[in-house]
């Protein structure tokens, strides 16, 4: 496998090459200490994972991953930062990151998320962030009287709202990545993160949850 580890700080990326070769040994680790130096590389070799530091010299953090997230789309991401702000974690998934792990975490934790992100998983989210606002669903799962959009989907990200709608007009991933300019596997990422916040089985079941809401919002 081939990894690019992009930090300002060359103790953190020397951290981070170690961690990574317990777990991925014989993997070829490139290191970049901006955007600019990170998208040099990018263009001159073939990359299967980035581990990018969510503040680096260079162009603004959430504009580098999206530029490589639209660039290189089969190109796993997975933001490591000492911020464990919510909105930075929910800004970086909707610029296609599949996962976010703060630097608070012990090395067994940062290989514990490596493996379920290498496995198709995604890390990123605080339990807080991943329920539906209590007051949203009533006991027996229909929606609240008085309940807003905004409401039920707090759990959701702008990203994931987007993806939402589409789901519930009937789009394939293919069509919703093409459209967000994003890969299959980062849309397979998000589907089931939304259909997991959402307590969905499917994605028909998304679809009648978007008539509900739909019928609230007209007649609320």
């Amino acid at each position: 496998m081939r990894v690019i580890v992009v930090d300002d700080h060359a103790l953190i990326r020397a951290g981070l090459t170690d961690i990574l070769l317990q777990r991925i040994p014989g993997a070829s680790i490139t290191e970049a200490a901006s955007s600019a130096e990170a998208m040099a590389i990018l263009a001159e070799e073939p990359i299967d994972l980035a581990i990018v530091d969510l503040f680096i010299p260079g162009e603004s953090s959430f504009e580098f991953l999206r530029h490589i997230g639209q660039q290189y789309p089969a190109l796993k991401v997975i933001v490591v930062s000492a911020s464990e702000n919510p909105s930075h974690m929910r800004k970086a998934i909707d610029f296609g990151a599949l996962g976010y792990i703060p630097k608070s975490f012990s090395s067994t934790r940062f290989l514990a998320a490596l493996d379920t992100i290498l496995e198709g998983g995604s890390i990123f989210l605080p339990d807080n962030l991943s329920q539906l606002n209590p007051a949203a669903i009533s006991a027996n799962g229909e929606i609240a009287p008085g309940t807003t959009c905004e409401a039920l989907l707090a759990c959701l990200t702008p990203r994931q709202r987007e993806i939402l709608q589409m789901l519930a007009q009937g789009q394939s991933n293919k069509q919703i990545a093409r459209h967000c300019q994003l890969s299959e596997n980062t849309i397979k990422v998000h589907v089931s993160a939304i259909l997991r916040s959402l307590g969905l089985n499917n994605r028909t079941q998304a679809g009648v949850l978007m008539q509900q809401i739909k019928d609230f919002t007209t007649t609320g």
